[in-house]
């Protein structure tokens, strides 16, 4: 009779069976396998699957894939002197599942505005400890070495979150109808060609109160929806408020942009907020685009103020024949001078300027010489898509 064996078999082996600090050699080999299972029986098996298994995220399945390495770096052959430098406290793995869990649509901006060694452990990731001289110990890694860390490695970093006003169900509603009547007029992108945008500055300095948050760097992560600060009062109006309060001084300019045009207004109102009015808007703004817009065959895009909108200034318009179409309420994203007036606004102020001369001058060369008209095409493109 043979004797019962005593082994004792493990599903997963257990050294799957635990996240390491990075892939080891079972892992790297699980993911590998994996692969060429896959190839070999002609069927798909999702990351996601391979990841339950082997314990290694998805972008890191990747770059294994990519290397076509089964052993870990330091589990290979010597060739010589190390020229990477000490061992890093924390691995490329360690930060690609942070910035899945960041990039995750589930992840709310609340989670990702709290303190890195937060975020970690929500994560679920365990955070090494490293020797510390003083005082001697060993400790959890710092945040500047986490900060440091992610950012090289997979550009987090610390952010102001992107504001947008929270909308009333009446607004949306207004939106949706102003789509359904102005889309089918244009309804390709070369028929915007004929718009030209414009909207007002205001240059001044004033409280900051939106979220900070951890995420990539570039426009596709800073305008992603989960990345959006709702706000029922947004920067934008603090600032107002300061400005009512005299605290700013302010430089007020209208801004035209369209496919081939561009133009700027300066102006002067009698408030200390910069708030257009509609004597100004059909006295000194409206007259010296009147010329071109004609010429051209232009068509004034405009915002949903009451100085834009008002009986007097529609009856100018009528009058003059200047054709005017105004946007929703609360609909920046339709306008393409929202995503170009933040580089403009920070170009701008990159130097100090003391006087109003020296502000426009500097605001003038700015917009004359240091704008991209071909990026201002492709918004104009990208505008229709939004709408």
């Amino acid at each position: 009779m043979a004797r019962k064996t005593r082994a004792r078999y493990y599903t997963p082996p257990p050294e799957l069976s635990e996240s390491q600090k990075q892939a080891a050699t079972p892992n790297r080999s699980a993911v590998i396998t994996a692969k060429l299972i896959a190839q070999e029986m002609g069927i798909h098996i999702p990351q996601k699957v391979i990841h339950k298994v082997s314990k290694v995220p998805p972008r890191s399945q990747t770059r294994i894939l990519a290397s076509k390495q089964v052993r870990t770096r330091h589990n290979i052959p010597d060739s010589g002197p190390d020229p990477r430098g000490r061992k890093p406290a924390l691995t490329r793995s360690n930060c690609a599942a942070i910035a899945d869990y960041l990039d995750s649509p589930q992840t709310s901006l609340e989670d990702k505005s709290a303190p890195w060694l937060d975020i970690a452990e929500s994560s679920g990731l365990d955070l090494p400890e490293t020797w510390h001289f003083k005082p001697p110990g060993f400790r959890i890694v710092n945040t500047k070495t986490i900060q440091r860390t992610y950012r090289f490695w997979e550009d987090l970093i610390n952010a102001v979150c992107e504001e947008e006003k929270e909308l009333t169900g009446d607004q949306a509603s207004n939106r949706n109808e102003w789509i359904g009547e102005e889309l089918p007029k244009r309804p390709h992108s070369i028929d915007w060609k004929d718009c030209a945008f414009c909207d007002e500055f205001h240059f001044g300095i004033g409280p900051q109160t939106t979220k900070h948050i951890k995420r990539k760097k570039g426009s596709k992560h800073r305008y992603k929806p989960e990345n959006v600060h709702r706000k029922k009062v947004t920067t934008k109006d603090t600032k107002a408020k300061a400005r009512e309060d005299n605290h700013l001084k302010l430089l007020s300019v209208f801004v035209v942009i369209g496919y081939n045009y561009r133009k700027i207004i300066p102006y002067k109102v009698s408030n200390s907020v910069g708030k257009m009015t509609t004597k100004v808007y059909i006295e000194q703004i409206l007259p010296l685009l009147l010329a071109d817009f004609q010429r051209l065959g232009l068509t004034l895009i405009q915002d949903a103020d009451s100085a834009h909108k008002s009986a007097g200034t529609i009856a100018w318009a009528k009058k003059n024949h200047l054709p005017l179409l105004t946007l929703p309420g609360v609909s920046p994203d339709f306008s393409i001078l929202e995503t170009l007036a933040h580089p403009l606004k920070k170009q701008f102020h990159a130097k100090r300027c003391t006087t109003e001369n020296a502000a426009l001058a500097r605001f003038t060369q700015i917009f004359e010489n240091e704008m991209d008209q071909e990026k201002i095409h492709d918004l104009l493109v990208d505008g229709r898509r939004k709408v």
